[in-house]
């Protein structure tokens, strides 16, 4: 009998210090598997492309035109700059048109023929007088970024538009010929916070032709897009 209960009391004393080490080893080794948990997740929020422009001021000329005798070889001068501000990775493009044909008019008689280049479809790199009794109105476009410029108003840098990599200021006039929008810009990255200023130069002259005394208007509107 006694043997039976001291061999009772030896597995009861093991079965509690089994019971201990077990309870021991989980306070020891449980901190452990919790700190090595992880898990990752991935936030997505969607940015979309945006492409503003700014709204400068209306342009007056530099100067005015004798309605009967013209300023030859004096064209007036004028210039508007528009900022564009894009993120879209790809870029913009920027078109140019007339509300009217001829853009620079009265009315419906008096008005100024849009510019008439040499080679139609490419702009002069000079602007070139009208002829006698004739009155030409014409633009050309500096982008704040050369690389940006529709090929048709890069130069070579000294006498042809449509060729070369240059945008020379005062070069490469051309005309709005129709109310259909022309494309002048065309930038294939984002633009800065600041944005890109483009700038969009007018000229008109008078060869003596006879003009109605009164303010001559041109609406142009220019629109950006994302590429």
């Amino acid at each position: 009998m006694k043997k039976i209960f001291r061999y009772l009391k030896e597995t009861a004393a093991l079965t509690i210090m089994v019971s201990l080490l077990i309870t021991l080893n989980y306070f020891i080794f449980e901190p452990e598997i919790i700190k090595g948990a992880a898990d990752t997740i991935v936030v997505t929020q969607v940015v979309t492309a945006e492409t503003a422009i700014s709204t400068p001021v209306d342009v007056s000329m530099s100067g005015s035109i004798a309605g009967v005798t013209g300023n030859l070889g004096a064209p007036t001068t004028g210039s508007v700059a528009w900022t564009i501000s894009s993120n879209n990775s790809f870029g913009f493009q920027m078109t140019l048109a007339a509300s009217t044909n001829p853009a620079l008019r009265l009315d419906g008689t008096y008005n100024f023929s849009d510019y008439s280049p040499a080679s139609a479809g490419t702009p002069d790199y000079s602007w070139t007088s009208p002829a006698a009794s004739a009155a030409e109105f014409g633009y050309t476009v500096e982008p704040a970024t050369a690389a940006d410029t529709i090929a048709k108003f890069m130069d070579n840098g000294v006498d042809t538009c449509n060729s070369g990599t240059n945008n020379t200021a005062n070069k490469c006039w051309y005309n709005f010929s129709s109310i259909t929008p022309e494309t002048v810009i065309n930038r294939s990255s984002n633009t800065s916070s600041g944005g890109e200023v483009e700038t969009v130069r007018f000229q008109a002259e008078s060869n003596a032709k006879y003009l109605s005394s009164g303010n001559y208007t041109a609406t142009i509107t220019a629109t950006v897009t994302d590429n």
